[in-house]
């Protein structure tokens, strides 16, 4: 079974469990640009991931231009985050970014990542810095809202390579289907 592992990463977490995964499976690796109807075609699964951001995942739209490719193939999605697993909001976020059709045919996934502002670049690091100075000046703070601060001035990093083992498992499994 030939396997492609896709993934467009802002920070670097994503980027990792990328190459995790790859590993693990012994994957052709490659960014979400980097990707093609002919790579896609000569695989036989194919995995994506991207960081959340405010409910855009990072090259999903990019990555599901090929559906026309991709809706005869096995899909494994997977999105990084800062945030403790949540059923919920998970299916929240790709509720959002799939169709009926698009959910029906791939496999989903969150994976923690974490959050550094020091990692942050550009649109993103302002976007960031703005809305820790506007949530600063509030009074009466959502306790949401202080979490928010928080994790701005706290970095965490969740990484762990037992994270990806569940969606490792689940390709394997694809095999001996």
């Amino acid at each position: 079974m030939r396997i492609l592992v896709a993934y467009t990463s802002k920070t670097g977490f994503t980027k990792t469990y990328a190459e995790w995964i790859a590993a693990d499976l012994g994957a052709t690796l490659v960014t979400t640009d980097e990707l093609s109807a002919d790579l896609i075609r000569d695989h036989d699964v194919i995995v994506h991931g991207g960081g959340n951001r405010a409910g855009n995942i990072g090259g999903l739209k990019k990555f599901l231009n090929h559906w026309d490719e991709l809706k005869n193939k096995q899909v494994v999605l997977w999105y990084t985050g800062a945030s403790p697993a949540n059923p919920h909001a998970e299916a929240n976020v790709w509720g959002q970014a799939l169709t009926d059709e698009q959910r029906d045919k791939a496999t989903l996934f969150y994976l923690r990542g974490g959050f550094d502002m020091k990692l942050l670049r550009g649109a993103d690091k302002m976007i960031m810095s703005g809305m820790r100075t506007a949530l600063k000046l509030k009074p009466n703070r959502k306790p949401s809202e202080e979490g928010i601060l928080k994790m701005i001035a706290n970095p965490n990093r969740e990484l762990d390579r037992a994270n990806v083992a569940p969606l490792v498992e689940h390709v394997r499994s694809l095999a001996s289907a």
